[in-house]
């Protein structure tokens, strides 16, 4: 197991060092790829997004200055290659189902669902994707970097390229759009008598 930062990583990356730039691989590949799933829904095409993401970021590191986090620069190529990937497919970005009920958003495998599970979370997903197809780019950005990767205002503000104080305002402004887009299908409280 490497021990060392991603920094260190880098420079050895810098230097020739193939193994240190395999390593970095290992530590940010799966969170890459789930980052991208959300954008697209699609195992496959995650799968070679990410690829991408990695191979700009082997490219360009000779360029990388260690003035932001390591993850900061990765999820900004990321970001760059799913609006790239949505530009030019004219796709828009999705959420899976699996994120809004497991808060996960990873790529999952649905072999353990019976048919009644997959055929509901298949028309939920297509709600979910509807709603958030109406939000403009910024503000599905927004919502999948804070809520689903967790990161903080400041941070995303950087992979954006805004203020932490636009960040805040997309991510409440699209979750005011997703919830009065929704409200037909959240369920309603109960009230007793």
């Amino acid at each position: 197991m490497c021990t060392d930062t991603d920094i260190e990583l880098i420079n050895k990356v810098k230097s020739g060092d193939e193994t240190a730039f395999s390593e970095l691989m290992r530590r940010h590949y799966r969170g890459v790829l789930n980052y991208i799933y959300r954008f697209t829904n699609n195992r496959e095409t995650s799968e070679d997004l990410a690829q991408e993401v990695f191979l700009r970021v082997y490219r360009s590191v000779k360029r990388y200055k260690p003035d932001a986090k390591f993850s900061t620069w990765l999820y900004k190529i990321a970001t760059n290659v799913c609006l790239t990937e949505i530009k030019s497919k004219g796709r828009e970005n999705n959420v899976s189902l699996d994120e809004i009920y497991q808060s996960t958003g990873e790529v999952q495998d649905q072999s353990g669902h019976s048919a009644y599970d997959v055929v509901f979370r298949k028309q939920v997903k297509d709600l979910i994707f509807d709603a958030l197809r109406s939000l403009p780019p910024r503000e599905r950005m927004a919502i999948i970097l804070c809520k689903y990767e967790e990161l903080p205002y400041e941070e995303v503000a950087e992979i954006i390229g805004c203020t932490p104080g636009a960040v805040k305002a997309y991510v409440h402004r699209g979750r005011m759009k997703l919830i009065e887009k929704l409200k037909p299908y959240l369920r309603k409280e109960v009230k007793g008598p």
